[in-house]
């Protein structure tokens, strides 16, 4: 009985510890589940927070690629190793695809004219003009590119420079007028005496074709300036041009003087127009011949130096006087009595059209003219 009563009570016993082990897992299990469920919470929270970055950067990011495609002109990201990352839908229709993934030196090696370059923009191979700017990212990990089509610009600008000539050739029309009439008058009288017995007819003779030569210089002077920025592209043989220039002029200048012609290279070429360089220099050694007190000893050289051909002028004449020197290029400015005005202007033309420049240096010893045009680029 007493054993029976001892087995009642560790029942008992059991039964109380399994009802408290069963409180405290069903109080842990509760524990458990708020724990979840506030990390459910948080996790949903989370997520919510990074879909809505994920928008928000979806939303910038469509933005910057609106902007991009907005931006005048055509845009061009390229990375640290000068591939092209990104473009606007304009950088597509300048220049031709494959753009994206393409190395930006091999598209400009594939779509740029070589020697297609002046006043700081770029030619196409198709013939169209951009200008380029470029600004390297505060992240130092590339570059974006801006290219702008100038090829109406350019157009544009010629025609106001046309039109600008044309004006000029409204006043020079006067000038010319009042010019031509003397040598022209000269010409007619002492025409008329070649039909008497007179003595002295040779010097009558040689009065009208100076007379006359007169006139064709200064038609070639109107035509010249009129011309101005007309420019091919021909490769022109330094040492046949000068020599051409040498030989067209003899015979008309002073008795004694002397022109000579060296060139430092005999293969020496630059791309330009022939027939417009060949009037500039005739128009230098015309001077240098009337500027001298007798008979001039004029030398033409050409030589190159870096990237510019140098085509000179030099003569032994009195030099130029320092208060001439400034309007030496102006349009109509002469101190000859029979001089048009326009034959350094005429050089000034012809070379500005070639993108070139021209260098005077002069001194009681002499003067030389250097007219410096940009070298031949030749394909590699």
């Amino acid at each position: 009985m007493a054993s029976q009563s001892l087995q009642t009570q560790q029942l008992q016993s059991a039964f109380q510890v399994f009802n408290h082990q069963s409180e405290l897992l069903e109080e842990s299990y509760r524990d458990l589940q708020d724990t979840v469920a506030g990390l459910t919470r948080r996790l949903r929270a989370a997520q919510r927070g990074r879909l809505a970055e994920l928008a928000s950067k979806e939303r910038l990011s469509r933005r910057l690629a609106d902007l991009l495609e907005s931006l005048p002109g055509a845009i061009i990201v390229i990375d640290a190793d000068g591939v092209v990352r990104q473009q606007n839908s304009e950088a597509g229709d300048l220049l031709h695809p494959p753009l994206i993934g393409q190395a930006w030196a091999s598209i400009v090696r594939r779509e740029v004219s070589t020697g297609g370059s002046q006043d700081g923009n770029i030619q196409l191979r198709d013939g169209r003009w951009f200008s380029l700017s470029r600004r390297t990212l505060k992240s130092g990990s590339g570059e974006i590119l801006h290219l702008k089509d100038v090829t109406e610009e350019r157009q544009l600008s010629e025609l106001r420079q046309r039109n600008e000539r044309l004006r000029a050739i409204g006043e020079m029309t006067a000038e010319f007028a009042h010019q031509v009439r003397t040598p022209l008058a000269s010409a007619m009288l002492y025409a008329g005496q070649l039909s008497t017995d007179t003595p002295g007819q040779e010097r009558v003779v040689g009065k009208i074709v100076e007379g006359l030569n007169d006139l064709k210089r200064m038609v070639n002077d109107m035509l010249g300036f009129a011309a101005g920025a007309r420019r091919a592209h021909e490769q022109v043989n330094v040492t046949a041009l000068l020599a051409d220039v040498r030989d067209s002029i003899d015979g008309q200048l002073k008795a004694g003087t002397t022109v000579g012609v060296s060139v430092s290279d005999a293969d020496l070429c630059v791309a330009a127009n022939r027939d417009a360089l060949k009037g500039a220099l005739l128009n230098l050694v015309t001077n240098a011949d009337q500027a001298a007190e007798g008979p001039a000893r004029i030398l033409l050289h050409g030589h190159r130096f870096s990237d510019s051909v140098h085509l000179c002028v030099t003569d032994d004449g009195p030099g130029i006087d320092e208060d001439v020197k400034p309007r030496l290029f102006e349009p109509f400015f002469t101190t000859r009595p029979q001089g048009t005005g326009l034959g350094l202007a005429v050089v000034k033309a012809v070379v500005a059209a070639h993108d070139g420049d021209v260098a005077v240096h002069t001194s009681d010893l002499g003067t030389n003219f250097s007219l410096q045009l940009p070298a031949e680029r030749r394909e590699s």
